[in-house]
């Protein structure tokens, strides 16, 4: 562990930290991921826990990865897409939506006043759905070619589980642009700076006092690079190979162990 990688974190004042794939993957917590973010507590360092996975409500987020992580975790310290889906939606004034996604993320969307339409709505907003069929996306589809706009909560293609992968939201994606034609007016999750900049305003900190830490290149480490964030990639979920992309970190570490060893210990 390099003494700048070191430095650079005594600077920050806000630690951003993916979930899936770095925090943990699956049901099962990455090494010494929980011991990490008991350092940042001690240490006085803000965190918030980030995930695209709009398939948990934030309740239901808290629970999951509390239960996961050993470690209780706040509604307050999570960025998930869908918290940034809401803004958008409110800021561009739509007024109802088609909602495709499980009942969590329906339940999330009224909570936060955005009223559900079935047939008459004024944006279809695209969600990772675990209980997706045929018929619902028939119906987006009709919505999206008589000229309704779309959105999608992010982009991830597959979600990390305990036996590997299962299929996300960019698959969903893939199929109603080729049924349409038409691209989504945005994708508002990772690697979309709206991410960034929500997590930014909600901590009352700017981009050069904080850190990323996540495990894709081309979500994570994509947004803290356009963004011009510090970044840290963790090898414990997507990327193996720190060299495979475009995208490049600012940091590399196999995993929170290689901080811990080096980082407050005094």
């Amino acid at each position: 562990m390099s003494e700048a990688i070191l430095k650079a974190l005594e600077e920050k004042e806000l630690f951003i930290i993916d979930a899936d794939g770095t925090l943990y993957v699956g049901n099962t917590p990455t090494p010494k991921a929980r011991e990490f973010l008991k350092l940042l507590d001690k240490m006085g360092k803000k965190h918030m826990i980030m995930t695209n996975n709009s398939s948990y409500s934030t309740y239901q987020h808290a629970a999951r990865m509390s239960r996961i992580l050993g470690y209780r975790v706040r509604r307050s310290g999570l960025l998930v897409s869908t918290n940034v889906a809401v803004k958008y939606i409110k800021d561009n004034g739509f007024k109802s939506v088609h909602a495709l996604g499980v009942p969590a993320f329906k339940d999330e969307l009224k909570r936060n006043g955005i009223k559900l339409s079935l047939n008459y709505p004024e944006l279809v907003v695209i969600a990772f759905d675990k209980t997706l069929t045929y018929r619902k996306l028939s119906i987006i589809t009709k919505l999206i070619m008589d000229g309704i706009p779309y959105i999608a909560t992010h982009p991830d293609i597959l979600c990390p589980v305990n036996a590997g992968y299962i299929p996300d939201i960019g698959a969903i994606l893939a199929f109603v642009k080729t049924a349409t034609g038409k691209e989504p007016q945005a994708i508002v999750g990772k690697p979309n700076r709206m991410m960034v900049d929500y997590a930014l305003t909600i901590a009352g900190t700017g981009v050069e006092r904080s850190v990323l830490f996540g495990d894709r290149l081309y979500t994570d480490i994509k947004m803290a690079n356009e963004v011009g964030m510090t970044s840290v990639l963790v090898l414990t979920g997507e990327t193996k190979n720190p060299n495979e992309g475009k995208y490049r970190p600012d940091f590399v570490i196999n995993t929170f162990k290689d901080i811990l060893t080096n980082w407050g210990s005094d």
